[in-house]
């Protein structure tokens, strides 16, 4: 759900104004919008083995959730149980993850599902997606990843998730955010797409301070691996442009 909480205390929906009172008040204007039809986001799938099992395909797949798309999970696996840890990650709902058994039943469900945009990493179901009336297959490519950031960015992150789990996020962080968090934590490796974004949040260092309990800044700061993290990503990234 595409909800923010505004610098003015107010909340908005996408890039819309900031003109609601309560989180629950926008989402409920958000829930209406998608019943009337009027803004139904796109259905789109991904693949998982090779794409959602990577740090950057999650990624992508927030970004599609956040903007209000019907994320599908649809895998040539035999059984689904091993992907719904993900799926909970990325707030794709069980019904919505399927394991047809096959590339060939993989491409049917596509297509019965009237899926519009389909990510997969094997080129063979691109050629099969791209010749169905309404689908659109996109090639996943892979990217090199990375997991030497310092390990007090990663206590950092531990920190705020041990807050949030005891207290709740409250109104704090979005999806990616949280699970950033979660990524840290677990000193999993991560694409340079989100090293960008974590040297990106450098813009809310003025917030760093703020206590868990009074705000935002400190837990949101600390989720995305505080300090060190930060800095980190900043130098790495320039490292890897490098090359």
């Amino acid at each position: 759900m595409p909800v923010y909480k505004c610098s003015n205390g107010k909340y908005r929906i996408g890039t819309g104004s900031c003109i609601y009172d309560t989180q629950e008040k926008a989402a409920e204007v958000w829930a209406a919008i998608l019943a009337s039809g009027k803004m139904a986001g796109k259905k789109v799938s991904y693949d998982y083995d090779g794409v959602l099992s990577t740090d950057a395909g999650k990624e992508k797949a927030l970004r599609d959730y956040q903007v209000g798309n019907i994320v599908y999970i649809i895998s040539a696996r035999n059984d689904k149980s091993d992907m719904l840890n993900v799926a909970s990650q990325l707030h794709i709902p069980s019904d919505r993850v399927y394991a047809t058994g096959s590339n060939r039943e993989k491409v049917k469900k596509i297509d019965s599902l009237g899926i519009e945009i389909h990510t997969d990493n094997n080129p063979d179901v691109i050629t099969q997606v791209n010749l169905l009336p309404k689908a659109r297959g996109i090639k996943f490519q892979f990217e090199e990843t990375y997991n030497d950031y310092p390990e007090s960015a990663s206590n950092n992150a531990k920190r705020a998730l041990k807050w949030a789990e005891e207290n709740g996020w409250g109104d704090c962080g979005t999806a990616v955010g949280k699970a950033r968090a979660n990524q840290l934590a677990k000193k999993e490796n991560i694409s340079r797409d989100t090293i960008a974004r974590m040297a990106s949040f450098k813009r809310q260092q003025q917030n760093k301070d703020v206590p868990y309990s009074e705000g935002c800044g400190g837990l949101m700061w600390d989720a995305w691996g505080g300090t060190s993290g930060v800095e980190w990503a900043i130098n790495k990234l320039k490292q890897i442009d490098k090359k």
